[in-house]
């Protein structure tokens, strides 16, 4: 797991990891005791929304992230009308020894941010689709009005340069943190979207969809406000496939309370998730993502997490 720290804490919008139990999703252990282990200097010199991949021909694991602090003024205002247009890249073949960060523009100049970047592998196009959130100022005369954000993409073959924005998904209200799986064909979408904010009290939920592409133009809701009425808003959604192959996860940000949730179902098509109340998350985890590693990989991981106990404090790019 890669993921955050609340953005109240002065080293909390960096990227820090955990691993799981062998063959249980639910208890995780932190890595380097929980502190940050990708440090990016570049850019706004903080990172949120960290998104795993693995690129299949190669091996290689990428990383990319939002490029965004919004400590300690918590300005989110300017994080909206004036945020970066980039986002931020690690790259490593081993998860212990990463090179970068990088700091690539993908969104034009009329955007005004580009929050929860992520990639999936488009078969039609034969890239790969980086899709993140923006507000889109390109028909105001300024940026004091407010605008929804919508869902945009670009095509990349290596994540180092990439095509033209266009419109992913624009349902005319706020939808950000777009996250997939697949199975038996079809794509499940998870979103955080304004459609749920219907309940008095209540904020943003999680619209779970389903298509038979990942393009397609005709997604079909399965549960439109999952999280409710456990958490009082959510966000970040990060789904992934148990080890059984059997059971279906989802990582939920209830941000500014209780952070990352677990929720699991043993039927994706159902709408039916069960709250893992009991999961043992790290600390204080925000909204990140979920990557299935070898035992090799797992048992090196810790290894280096109890060097790093006695090593020097995270720098840009190292385990």
């Amino acid at each position: 797991m890669a993921y955050f720290a609340p953005e109240t804490e002065a080293e909390g919008e960096q990227i820090r990891f955990a691993v799981s139990d062998v063959d249980d999703p639910e208890r995780w252990t932190p890595l380097n005791d929980g502190h940050p282990i990708l440090v990016s200097q570049l850019g706004e010199r903080g990172v949120r929304d960290p998104f795993l991949l693995r690129v299949p021909d190669s091996g290689e694991v990428i990383l990319v992230a939002t490029d965004l602090s919004i400590y300690p003024d918590q300005d989110w205002d300017r994080a909206v009308r004036h945020g970066s247009r980039s986002v931020v890249i690690w790259r490593t073949f081993d998860l212990v020894e990463w090179s970068g960060p990088e700091i690539v523009e993908v969104s034009p100049a009329t955007f005004g941010n580009t929050w929860a970047p992520k990639a999936y592998w488009s078969e039609p196009r034969q890239a790969w689709l980086l899709i993140w959130a923006s507000a889109d100022y390109s028909t105001s005369e300024n940026r004091d009005a407010e605008r929804h954000q919508a869902l945009f993409a670009a095509e990349t073959k290596d994540f180092r340069t990439f095509g033209p924005a266009f419109v992913y998904s624009d349902p005319g209200h706020t939808v950000i943190d777009a996250s997939f799986i697949q199975h038996n064909g079809r794509w499940y979408r998870f979103s955080a979207n304004s459609l749920g904010s219907t309940a008095p009290g209540r904020g943003e939920h999680i619209l779970v969809e389903v298509g038979d592409a990942l393009e397609s133009a005709t997604f079909v809701p399965l549960v439109i406000d999952l999280g409710k009425p456990e958490l009082v808003h959510a966000e970040g959604p990060a789904p992934f496939v148990g080890p059984d192959n059997a059971s279906w996860y989802v990582l939920i940000d209830e941000n500014g309370l209780r952070g990352y949730q677990l929720y699991r179902t043993t039927d994706l098509d159902s709408g039916i998730w069960e709250h893992r109340q009991e999961a043992q998350l790290p600390p204080d985890a925000r909204h990140g993502s979920v990557l299935r590693i070898s035992m090799a990989e797992r048992e090196q991981l810790l290894s280096q997490s109890d060097h790093a106990r006695t090593a020097a404090p995270a720098t840009t790019a190292r385990r």
